[in-house]
This record gives C-alpha cells, structure tokens and sequence, in this order.
C-alpha cells in the first residue's frame, strides 16, 4: 500500500449509488454465489459478507460493480478476489491470502482443523531472519515447520534451509544475492510436487 497527497477539489463528480457484488464460495470445489447489494454503504456490504459466509465459515469476496467507458460490465476487486482464479501476480497472491487468513482463522477459532474447503493444509513460504527452514503454517501450535515435519526429501529439505540461510547471510539492507529469487520459486514448484495432496503451497516472499 501507498499513501499520494491528493488535492480533495480534483474530482468533478460523485455518487453515492455504488453496486456491490458479493461473491461465497462453499464446499470443497468451491461452488460460487453471487450476489448483488445495492442502496448499501460498505460498512453493510461488509456486514452482509460476515453473515452470509457464517461469520468466514465459507470463503468470500467482494467487489465494486462499475462499467467502464463501452458501457461493459466490470469488477473492481475491494476484499478477495474470484477464488478459482489461480493467481498470476502479486496483488492477486495478497488477496487470496486475505481470503484464506480469514477463513483460516475463524477455524482455529472454532477449535476446527486449520486446513482448507479441499481440506488441504496452507504452508507459506517466505525467509525470516532466524536460522531455520523457511516453511510456515498459520493459526497452528507448530507455527514454524521443518523439513521434517512435512516429511520432504531430504534434497528438498537442505535447499529450503540453504535458501533461508542465503537470506540470513546479508546485512539487512544488502541486495538479494543473485538468483535468491529465481530459486525461491523453483523450490516453491518443488515443495508443490511433494505435498501434492497434502497442502497448497503459497509463496509470500515477492508479496
């Protein structure tokens, strides 16, 4: 997030007739609703995201309802993001992470197993500046996980811990070494293939 200066007279209209679309996606294929709120502030968008998910006991979205200059219909994405979209880019990594954090924590809340619809767990993937493996498990007791404890190849084991260690090697505020992360998300498609079935792997170190 950026915050600009903006001069508040630049604007040259405004309305107050936004159209929402709200979208809850439930079991394990993720199976959409979609709903429209009009004559609604954000604060009730909101609101009626909470209630008709069960308070995040199904995953949710929210966007703006806008047509652009041909007329055509559009989303301009405010929480989330459409769910069965695989994310490409950063941003649409940030908000299927928002999603699912939500989602995740209301399980562990509900004293549920922290894992998620498919019934996959979640390990992140990002370094920290302690030495270790750099594999991570929300809401869990065992927050911070090992090689071992997802049971990885022990190639796949060192290189993760290897490609922690590189990061730990430099002051702070020194460059990447070169081709940290190049490697980072070739380990990420490796620990995929290994835990296939098992977990979705998010990568969160070029968020």
């Amino acid at each position: 997030m950026r915050g600009i200066p903006a001069d508040e007279r630049d604007s040259t209209w405004e309305r107050d007739d936004a159209r929402y679309r709200l979208y809850v996606f439930t079991g394990t294929d993720n199976a959409v609703t979609a709903i429209d709120l009009v004559e609604a502030t954000i604060e009730e968008a909101l609101e009626a995201a909470s209630v008709l998910s069960n308070r995040d006991e199904h995953l949710w979205s929210l966007a703006l309802v806008e047509n652009d200059a041909r007329g055509m219909r559009g989303l301009i994405w405010l929480s989330g993001m459409d769910y069965n979209d695989p994310p490409d880019t950063p941003r649409e990594w940030q908000r299927r992470r928002q999603m699912q954090d939500r989602y995740l924590l209301a399980r562990s809340r509900r004293n549920e197993p922290v894992v998620l619809p498919n019934g996959l767990r979640l390990i992140r993937v990002f370094p920290e500046w302690a030495s270790g493996w750099p594999l991570w498990e929300n809401f869990t007791q065992d927050y911070r996980l090992t090689g071992a404890d997802l049971q990885l190849t022990r190639e796949l084991s060192d290189a993760l811990f290897a490609w922690n260690e590189a990061w730990l090697s430099r002051a702070e505020n020194d460059p990447l070494p070169a081709g940290w992360e190049e490697e980072g998300h070739y380990l990420v498609s490796r620990l995929r293939n290994e835990l296939q079935g098992v977990a979705e792997v998010r990568p969160e170190f070029h968020l």
